[in-house]
């Protein structure tokens, strides 16, 4: 299970990323200044759209963007033989000043020598070049206006494109965040600067001659996280009673009414992910599971997590309790027939631009707003309520793995009554 199942914001296919080429100033630059090369832009990670198209990312052309590029990637100064020096200016964004320019990879998929040919040349494949910018400051507005875009919202323009968009957008933006608010290095507090064409941050002190009785900063030697862009895992799960007919949803009191999803959390320092998804739903509903199975991941750049889905069954004889952590206001077991006919319908999980703003707008943690997409308020008479089953309206939607889990269960597409 999961072989085959590729989630919203995924790449399909993924940008060949070259990530063995990022430490090669002179292949970024080529690809920096190829005339096919497209800009995805991003404005307080808000995506630059076509104006009246929320479905559609605007790329601007190396014309558009040229002369507000900035410098090129960095190489050593001339002269230098000393290793460790050279590794400091590895596609360097000098100076630190400099607005974040992340190398995404390029569109190989018109290359004829790809995977599907006898004659693939991994090094130097061919296709157009995708990078990512952070647009700061009003020297943008005109050639913005000029090209017909404006800046989408992060959820709702994201949610609405096409899937291969998505996964540029996901890879954009989760790599713009993570340059933009990592400025200063964790170890001594002195400026960070860019390498490795936006996929790492050094310490600028690296850069400055040694000082005398000054030890130079613990970052610039051994492999340090910080220097790295992170990617935090949070665990989605779809728990199954004893029978395998009923999935336990839940729901925070933040939430606008009606809204019910899968169980959710951040997986911990030293879990694996079955030992998350058992510590996460005895946490948050008192529920012992047993058996758990992996289904599929899902990047989610807000900012920038990685959502593993998983099922598992819960323990005989138990009753649901919210005492332990106080996290969810409630939590049911929703027999398949309800939520099939939830995913099937038109308002089952259907969400506006306002429902997502309301999700931005809510003061939640990165924890719940990972865990769900929040819908708008219930109408009147929306609700769907039988004997065990009340207060439930919507599921989150398909772009979102706690959708998928619920989908898959609800139409029948997996087998977990004998297997799990």
């Amino acid at each position: 299970m999961g072989d085959n199942i590729v989630n919203f914001f995924a790449g399909q296919p993924p940008l060949n990323r070259l990530s063995f080429q990022r430490h090669s100033s002179e292949t970024l630059n080529k690809h920096r200044s190829d005339p096919k090369a497209q800009f995805v832009l991003y404005r307080d990670f808000k995506p630059l759209i076509k104006k009246g198209e929320e479905a559609r990312l605007l790329f601007l052309s190396l014309e558009d963007v040229r002369d507000k590029l900035g410098p090129e990637y960095s190489t050593a100064p001339e002269g230098t033989t000393d290793k460790l020096q050279l590794k400091l200016y590895e596609s360097a964004r000098l100076p630190y000043t400099s607005s974040a320019l992340v190398f995404l990879g390029i569109d190989d998929r018109s290359d004829p020598t790809t995977n599907a040919s006898s004659a693939t040349d991994h090094l130097n494949p061919t296709g157009i070049p995708y990078f990512a910018l952070d647009a700061v400051g009003s020297e943008w507005d005109f050639i913005i206006e000029q090209r017909g875009g404006e800046w989408g919202d992060a959820r709702a323009s994201a949610t609405a494109l096409k899937a291969w968009e998505a996964g540029i957008y996901a890879q954009g933006r989760a790599l713009v965040d993570w340059n933009v608010r990592n400025k200063f290095c964790p170890a001594c507090g002195s400026r960070t600067y860019s390498l490795w064409g936006g996929w790492k941050r050094n310490c600028t002190s690296a850069l400055e001659p040694p000082k005398e009785g000054k030890e130079p900063c613990f970052s610039t030697k051994g492999l340090h996280n910080f220097a790295y862009p992170r990617t935090d895992p949070v665990i989605i799960m779809g728990i199954l009673d004893s029978t395998g007919e009923k999935m336990l949803l839940g729901r925070q009191k933040s939430w606008p009414k009606g809204m019910y999803s899968c169980l959710a959390g951040f997986i911990e320092p030293g879990e694996s992910f079955e030992d998350a998804v058992r510590r996460e739903v005895l946490e948050e509903a008192g529920i012992e599971v047993g058996p758990v199975r992996y289904s599929s991941s899902q990047p989610w750049p807000y900012p920038a997590n990685l959502m593993v889905g998983c099922f598992g069954r819960a323990r005989d004889g138990q009753t649901i309790r919210l005492d332990l952590d106080n996290e969810l206001e409630d939590a049911q077991w929703f027999s398949r027939k309800l939520l099939a006919s939830l995913v099937s319908s038109a308002s089952g999980s259907t969400y506006t631009r306002e429902d997502y703003k309301k999700l931005e707008n809510q003061n939640l943690s990165d924890q719940q707003t990972s865990a769900a997409l929040v819908p708008s308020e219930k109408k009147d008479g929306e609700a769907v309520e039988t004997e065990g089953e009340k207060g439930i309206t919507r599921v989150p939607p398909e772009t979102a793995i706690a959708g998928q889990l619920v989908r898959l269960w609800a139409k029948g597409d997996i087998d977990l009554v004998s297997k799990l």
